[in-house]
């Protein structure tokens, strides 16, 4: 996994702020990775974590609604401040009040999803004022050449200037990584 210090060094300074953290960015750019690494800083810190993948079919079902949502969270705290990471919570019905509620216990909220979901208008309307958010971009070049490394592969600069820097399509070559990267890119007209 590589460390996305850039984006660590723009979250730390809100780790304990009352501000929704929301992180956008376009599909497989790394946004739950480096939430993910959020956690695992806070974890050094404090054992009041909770982290829910919403993108996991056994962790939505969990949640018809947001009061349901509340409630698990406000089981599993401990006392004082407690850090919740919300990975791509958009599928659950309200959400943004289950994150207003929580933002008044005193809680931190980490909170990932697309930039066309997560800061449409009508969540920026009903979240004006609290939140802040950061916005993830794929690789830059050192970045693919770092994982590329990890795989035992290399990359040129002519190679991420063609192809980008979406981490995954480094899993596959020549025709296969063409059609991943057409195909994920099919999604965004």
């Amino acid at each position: 996994m590589i460390l996305r210090e850039h984006y660590l060094q723009q979250i730390r300074p809100f780790y304990d702020s009352d501000l929704i953290k929301i992180i956008t960015g376009i599909r497989r750019c790394g946004k739950s990775v480096i939430m993910q690494q959020v956690r695992d800083e806070i974890l050094a810190k404090s054992a009041d974590v909770i982290y829910l993948e919403f993108e996991k079919l056994e962790v939505r079902a969990q949640f018809p609604n947001a009061a349901s949502l509340l409630e698990y969270v406000n089981k599993r705290r401990k006392s004082g401040r407690c850090y919740v990471f919300l990975d791509e919570p958009q599928e659950i019905d309200g959400w943004v009040e289950v994150c207003q509620s929580l933002r008044l216990h005193g809680d931190s909220l980490f909170v990932t999803g697309s930039n066309s979901k997560m800061l449409s208008t009508e969540y920026v309307k009903e979240l004006s004022g609290r939140f802040v958010s950061f916005r993830v971009r794929p690789f830059v070049y050192s970045e693919l050449m770092e994982y590329a490394r990890e795989l035992g592969r290399e990359i040129t600069p002519l190679d991420y200037l063609i192809w980008g820097g979406f981490p995954k399509r480094l899993e596959f070559s020549g025709e296969a990584m063409r059609r991943y990267l057409e195909d994920m890119t099919a999604m965004y007209p």
